[in-house]
């Protein structure tokens, strides 16, 4: 058998398992079929590893063909553009972009590394290959009892008394909780001297964002479970959720949450000490004033998401602006874009410069972002708290964030928006008749539609939808 052979049942298999999931939304023999895939492209990869004379030229070959890939799309999708080169990471190669036009600018970053000295390269070789690999590994973790462990740890016993550790800042998940937490310096020493209370006793808790905090070890005599903390996709890809200790299962909000999980099959059960959260009916006014946009954060997981995806939302709004100069536009950014593995240190103020450019006065970013250069790198920019953004809105629009549904149980109607022509990440909601908009269009004409009979009676068809599904158990 041939490898362009073997290139073609792969090309196939991997088809149909993805027809798969777009057919039936979950696991199915489709997929089995679909599996065959990967140990063949596996295979190819090995054998083009094998048989290179140099490993360096062979992978830098790929990549070079990738780039040109993505350029020659460029190029075809806009006739006339000016490229601009920020980056060479990232699997980028610069001189095939350079070749096409694109001018190379270099950019400042917080977490710039400059390069090692001779002198530096055989410290850190050293201390990599002498003190952790041989004296931490073999002798001195052997000798530690216990890591250390996050200062805050909450406490709290449901009705029949049973007792609960969260680690971490449980307000992300608190108020959809049936339960009381008090921050306990007792419950800290205690955890920090290793001493731990097995599952019939307690039960370990952290939120999905921040169980990288828990240290609870991986013996199935301790119960533990990381908590949804936001909105889950249905058809998002959450399988590295399976690579956990083995102790470890999840709680989700409700049904919606759970269908995340149960589509890689990782154990997941609905919150039993849950508080059910009901979408009031909005309180239309008679005009839309204000419009909050609730962006959301692409992360680091751009095989699903790019971060220009970000650029299309903040120019349809833009647009908006224009259109309805009389409605006050409030920008949102999501916190975490400015982590430099997201969005880039310099996204939020990217943002305020390009509005500022635009000359819109009705269209701005939330309140309290500073514009001055930082010194040091922060995970998320001081501003006014989501409240604050919610009680100035008559409307929220957003991708798939959950703020949408924030300002919901505040009364707010909300509208999704993917301008991206790709999966649409808040199906789960939109999918019960929720407002939902694929072009600047579809965004103007749900504006015009606010408090029309029409859209007050879909709308309300929705929310009964929502409050059904919060209603049903496992």
């Amino acid at each position: 058998m041939t490898s362009f052979t073997l290139k073609i049942i792969a090309l196939i298999t991997m088809f149909i398992d993805h027809l798969g999931y777009a057919i039936f939304n979950k696991f199915s023999f489709f997929n089995y079929i679909g599996r065959v895939a990967f140990p063949i492209f596996a295979f190819q990869i090995s054998e083009g590893f094998h048989y290179t004379k140099n490993v360096k030229k062979y992978f830098d070959e790929i990549k070079r063909q990738k780039n040109n890939k993505i350029i020659k799309r460029i190029e075809e999708k806009y006739a006339n553009y000016k490229g601009y080169l920020l980056s060479d990471d990232l699997g980028i190669d610069a001189t095939a972009f350079i070749k096409h036009g694109f001018v190379k600018v270099e950019a400042e970053y917080y977490y710039k590394e400059k390069p090692l000295t001779t002198k530096q390269q055989i410290k850190k070789y050293l201390l990599k290959n002498v003190f952790v690999d041989v004296l931490y590994q073999k002798y001195l973790k052997a000798l530690r009892k216990n890591e250390g462990i996050t200062t805050e740890v909450s406490v709290a016993y449901d009705n029949q008394g049973k007792k609960y550790v969260f680690f971490g800042n449980p307000s992300r998940v608190a108020y959809r909780m049936d339960l009381h937490w008090e921050y306990s310096n007792d419950e800290y020493n205690k955890l920090n001297s290793g001493k731990y209370e097995t599952k019939e006793k307690c039960e370990y808790l952290s939120s999905l964002h921040e169980s990288w905090k828990c240290p609870i070890p991986d013996n199935k005599r301790y119960s533990v479970r990381y908590i949804q903390d936001g909105y889950l996709p249905p058809n998002y890809s959450s399988k590295y959720l399976m690579f956990k200790p083995s102790n470890v299962k999840y709680y989700a909000w409700d049904i919606l949450g759970e269908k995340n999980f149960k589509l890689f099959n990782i154990p997941v059960q609905i919150m039993p000490f849950r508080k059910k959260l009901y979408l009031p009916l909005p309180l239309f006014k008679k005009e839309i004033q204000t419009i909050l946009v609730a962006t959301s954060g692409p992360g680091d997981w751009t095989a699903q998401k790019n971060r220009s995806d970000e650029d299309l939302m903040l120019e349809a709004f833009v647009e908006i602006a224009r259109r309805f100069p009389d409605i006050d536009i409030i920008y949102r950014c999501h916190p975490t874009w400015i982590h430099p593995e997201h969005n880039g240190v310099n996204s939020i103020k990217r943002v305020e410069e390009y509005l500022n450019n635009t000359g819109l006065k009705n269209i701005h970013l939330s309140s309290n972002i500073p514009t001055e250069k930082l010194g040091d790198f922060k995970l998320s920019f001081p501003r006014s708290s989501l409240e604050e953004d919610l009680k100035k809105a008559d409307i929220v629009f957003g991708e798939h964030s959950v703020s949408m549904l924030d300002g919901g149980f505040k009364q707010l109607p909300f509208a999704s928006v993917n301008l991206t022509n790709r999966r649409n990440l808040f199906c789960g909601i939109s999918d019960m008749g929720f407002p939902h908009c694929t072009s600047v269009d579809d965004i103007e004409n749900v504006i015009k539609s606010y408090g029309t009979e029409k859209f007050k009676e879909l709308y309300s068809e929705a929310v009964k939808k929502y409050n059904t599904m919060t209603d049903m158990e496992d």
